[in-house]
């Protein structure tokens, strides 16, 4: 599959190796939906939806599923994070122009963390700075478009991923007891620290799973090796990607004879807009591959 087939339909983020993922039994065929495991448990309605934009509260709304919404291969403006997007959509029934994207019906405007037990984190979209790290996995926000959560009095940063996905407690085949995710070294540890699984020394200022009777300690790395792989993007903070749209198959107008397909076009096309006449540059396009029909997706989206 190419990097843009590998992207999950409903949330756009890809599908990395080892992760549970349905596919369409046409896949090969012209036909590249994708969905991550996870995604096909996404709930069709959220009820009493309180959602802030970052000026003001919504009222308690329903949001509704959509997993084709209207003007499908050009997408929608996520009413939270201003991005477009051509993924899965929640919409609002009594505000029929507002849509939400996945990962912003789910990722809220304040949260509370137990590394930061003190003071609320606040959801981000990228840093200015280049100082800022994770305090949870001790890398940094590599992205412009990540999600983090942050306290801005104390510089305290998460990455969402670290901050939603790590499960407090897990199972480790060589111990009894369950492992504890610590933010912290653990008091009155002696000596340093070393993974059971891949047996290296770690710095346990950063975030690890810990058994207080056994005395044994687990990267967060290395414990998807003892986990379900069915949640996307683990570490890396949630990347959300600059350009969320995906390349869809196959397009069928009622008005030209044959398919169309739809694709990213980098750099300036020799061809000239079927139904506009402008030059086609840079961005998504519609293209016949059986006659010479190429189109701005605006063009026939619009």
């Amino acid at each position: 599959m190419t990097q843009n087939d590998a992207q999950c339909n409903a949330c756009l983020i890809p599908i990395e190796k080892k992760m549970t993922f349905y596919k369409c039994k046409f896949n090969g065929q012209g036909c590249n939906f994708l969905l991550h495991e996870w995604c096909t448990r996404l709930p069709p309605e959220l009820k009493g939806h309180k959602y802030y934009t970052g000026h003001e509260y919504l009222q308690e709304h329903t949001l509704l599923l959509s997993p084709k919404p209207a003007r499908e291969f050009i997408g929608f403006m996520c009413g939270v994070c201003r991005r477009h997007s051509n993924g899965f959509a929640y919409s609002c029934v009594q505000c029929e122009y507002y849509k939400i994207d996945v990962w912003c019906a789910f990722t809220r405007a304040k949260i509370t963390h137990k590394s930061h037990p003190n003071h609320l984190l606040s959801r981000n979209y990228g840093f200015a700075s280049e100082d800022d790290y994770c305090r949870m996995c001790l890398s940094g926000f590599t992205a412009d478009g990540n999600i983090s959560f942050g306290c801005d009095a104390c510089e305290f940063h998460l990455h969402a991923g670290c901050a939603f996905l790590l499960p407090e407690t897990i199972r480790h085949r060589y111990d009894k007891h369950p492992l504890s995710l610590a933010y912290s070294p653990i008091e009155n540890h002696e000596g340093d620290y070393f993974c059971e699984v891949c047996k290296e020394e770690f710095n346990p200022n950063a975030s690890f799973y810990h058994c207080h009777e056994c005395v044994q300690s687990i990267h967060t790395t290395c414990a998807p090796i003892l986990l379900p792989q069915n949640k996307p993007y683990l570490y890396g903070g949630l990347s959300v990607l600059r350009v969320r749209e995906k390349e869809r198959g196959i397009y069928k107008p009622e008005y030209h004879p044959h398919p169309l397909s739809f694709k990213f076009l980098s750099g300036t096309s020799k061809d000239d807009c079927t139904q506009c006449g402008r030059k086609v540059t840079s961005g998504y396009i519609f293209k016949c591959s059986e006659c010479k029909f190429v189109s701005h997706e605006t063009c026939l989206t619009w």
